[in-house]
């Protein structure tokens, strides 16, 4: 529950640092968990093969520089959103050329549920929320940057923007479309990290099954020689 309306004000840094950390754990955590819990194999999952990776590593990287550079206010609606738009076609465009792959669909569904937010609204709108200094729910406002800004009147399709608000010690909120990338990177996970077991028995009575029989040549006809 909200206690409000009350306003801090947090530093630019500490706003992207808490982002970056989130997102890191929000990638991370889920894949240790489907490991631990399934047994999953980390060393099947570093041998999955996936097709064009530099879109995947092009799109982050310009995502992660629109949140380590701080563009002028005047920039933000016009450089910055044409480089976010600009980094979700590329990640977008790798989830699409590896979705024989289980789990790259739920992913792309996720993906383009924020980016259609984003692409309406010219950002990500967000409810303002954060916490006081012992830890209770406030309304705290925070400065635009390229991907996120204050949720406002008249913003669209805002079952969808970044109003969940997680539990602590997740002091921020994220959208259906997070959540949905999440469960597409468990199954993701999951079918990637399966261990594939080997069993002597069926496979020596598969191939013993698949091998023709050799015909025996000797004629069935009764012999000839004397006894």
């Amino acid at each position: 529950m909200l206690h409000g309306p009350i306003t801090i004000r947090e530093s630019r840094r500490d706003d992207r640092y808490r982002c970056a950390v989130f997102l890191l754990l929000a990638t991370l955590l889920p894949v240790v968990l489907i490991m631990l819990i399934t047994r999953g194999s980390l060393f099947q999952l570093t041998r999955l093969h996936v097709d064009c990776a530099w879109l995947l590593g092009a799109g982050l990287v310009l995502q992660i520089g629109l949140e380590a550079v701080t563009l002028p206010r005047n920039q933000i609606d016009t450089v910055g959103f044409g480089l976010l738009m600009a980094s979700y076609v590329l990640i977008l465009s790798f989830c699409f050329l590896n979705l024989s792959i289980r789990g790259f669909g739920v992913i792309a569904i996720g993906i383009a549920m924020n980016t259609l937010v984003i692409g309406l609204n010219r950002g990500m709108p967000a409810i303002p929320v954060g916490t006081d200094a012992h830890g209770n729910r406030i309304e705290r406002s925070f400065a635009p940057t390229v991907k996120h800004r204050q949720e406002r009147r008249g913003d669209l399709l805002k079952v969808l923007d970044d109003h969940i608000v997680l539990p602590r010690p997740f002091d921020t909120v994220v959208s259906f479309g997070d959540l949905v990338m999440v469960a597409g990177i468990c199954e993701l996970s999951y079918f990637a990290s399966r261990r594939r077991y080997t069993r002597r028995g069926l496979v020596t009575q598969a191939s013993e099954s698949s091998t023709p029989r050799r015909r025996s040549t000797r004629s069935s006809a009764p012999s000839t020689r004397p006894s």
